[in-house]
Order: C-alpha cells, then sequence, then structure tokens
C-alpha cells in the first residue's frame, strides 16, 4: 500500500484493490475536488457500499465512450485518479450528487470482478519529489502563462492568480491548471496518463499556450467590435442632431416667409 499526500493535507491510504466508478465527460486529476451525478445502478451500489466506511477511496476511471451504459473493463481508460468522498447528497431514490477530491494517480494491473460493481487492482503512481534547473524552468514558464491567462479571464475569480503563485511542486501545477482547462476529455486524459514532470509540464504549457492565443483573439474580436459599436453610435447620435437642426432651421424659415 502507498501513502501519497493530496495538495499538503495527511497522507491518505491507497489499498491495493479499488472499487471503480466509471466518469463520463470528464477527468479527476489529484488535487482536484469536483461534484457529479450518480445514477447507475452499479454507480449507485458503489456509493451506497462506500459511505458504510470510514474515510472511504474510490478509483475513478474515465469511459472512452460517454455513450456506454453499463462500462466494462475495455470501456476504461486503464489510468485513472483515487479520490476521497467528501460529500453524498441524496437528490432522489437511487440518485446521489457526491463531492470527490482527487488524491492520487493510479495504474489498473488487472481487473478484479464486475459485480455489484466494477474493481481493479492498482498500482498507485505518486509524482516524483526531486527537481532541477530544467524543472523548476518550466514551472516558472507555466506560472507566468497562467496569470496571463487570469487577468484575460474576468469570470475567474481574483484569487486565482495568487493560487497559481503558491504550488510549487511541479506535478499539482500542471494538474490544477489542466483540470481548469477547456480540453477535449482525450487531451485531459493524456495529461494523466504522463507521470514523467517535464514532459507532463511540457504538454500543459502548449495547451495553456494555446488557450492564451484564443482569450487574446478574443480580447481584440471584442475591442474591434466595442470600437465599431461606438462608432456607430456617434454616427447615429451625429444623424439625430443633424436632422433636429435641420428640423429647427426649416421651423425658422417657415415662421419667416
Amino acid at each position: 500500500m502507498t501513502k501519497p499526500k493530496a495538495g499538503g493535507e495527511q497522507p491518505v491510504e491507497i489499498p491495493d484493490t479499488l472499487p471503480i466508478l466509471p466518469l463520463r465527460n470528464s477527468v479527476l486529476f489529484p488535487g482536484a475536488i469536483i461534484p457529479i451525478d450518480v445514477g447507475r445502478r452499479k454507480s449507485v451500489r458503489l456509493v451506497e457500499d462506500a459511505i458504510a466506511k470510514e474515510r472511504p477511496v474510490i478509483g475513478i476511471l474515465t469511459q472512452k465512450d460517454a455513450r456506454t451504459e453499463d462500462p466494462g473493463a475495455g470501456d476504461l481508460y486503464m489510468v485513472g485518479c483515487a479520490a476521497r468522498i467528501l460529500k453524498v447528497i441524496k437528490l432522489a431514490k437511487d440518485n446521489f450528487s457526491v463531492i470527490l477530491q482527487g488524491v492520487s494517480r493510479f495504474e489498473v494491473s488487472t481487473f478484479d470482478g464486475a459485480e455489484p460493481f466494477l474493481a481493479a487492482k492498482v498500482r498507485s503512481v505518486p509524482d516524483p519529489t526531486s527537481s532541477d534547473v530544467e524543472l523548476d524552468a518550466l514551472v516558472m514558464n507555466l506560472k507566468d502563462i497562467a496569470k496571463r491567462v487570469v487577468k484575460l479571464m474576468p469570470e475567474l475569480p481574483k484569487e486565482a492568480g495568487a493560487l497559481v503563485d503558491s504550488v510549487t511542486e511541479a506535478g499539482h501545477l500542471a494538474d490544477l491548471i489542466t483540470s481548469h482547462l477547456e480540453l477535449e476529455v482525450g487531451e485531459k486524459q493524456d495529461v494523466l496518463e504522463t507521470f514523467d514532470l517535464k514532459t507532463r509540464t511540457r504538454k500543459v504549457l502548449q495547451f495553456l499556450s494555446r488557450q492564451l492565443e484564443v482569450l487574446k483573439v478574443r480580447e481584440r474580436i471584442n475591442t474591434q467590435v466595442q470600437e465599431e459599436m461606438g462608432r456607430n453610435q456617434r454616427e447615429y447620435v451625429l444623424r439625430q442632431q443633424l436632422k433636429a437642426i435641420k428640423e429647427e432651421l426649416g421651423e425658422l424659415y417657415d415662421g419667416g416667409g
């Protein structure tokens, strides 16, 4: 058994065998907290079984095809994220809202049964703690671009930039940024499956740089639209003023005629 740290909290014990909760259209990363709705029969049974235990840890694997209703071993990616169940809210019979916190990457060794829910023997893959000059430089670049992206996204909280600055571990930073980027599921899964920190950080740099360019173009388009609107508005006001002047002059000429 391994005990990786989850975002600076107390170590969380990852069992050698985990119950597997399939996830549609999303990828969970270590350190991330996400809400999910659970309504499929096996998933409901898994949640009910997990909450009966103290500090339950489950395995999250993303489906290759979100349309698959009862995914088996071949329908899931082999690298996932162990997660703690932080909160469960019963919405209706056989329907829950579950808050998950990612703990650590894992790789499936073998799947172990499908009833009453899927389970798998796993190998935990914690991030290495060593660093070097190249990795430090990559982290600095990642933080710099991330803060520039935050400035171009007013919908993000002001604390987002400070949060990026506060993260010191390369793997945690790359995962944090990827979990908030608008990427395809396959792209996020690719980052999750990249265990080498330098390679992972470079991939996230590419995705983040692409996001920055998109935001720059969006800002430029918005500026052009605002300028065009302002120009049209000024022209409209001038036309109205000119119309009023002509009408007033016409009344003067009529009155003096």
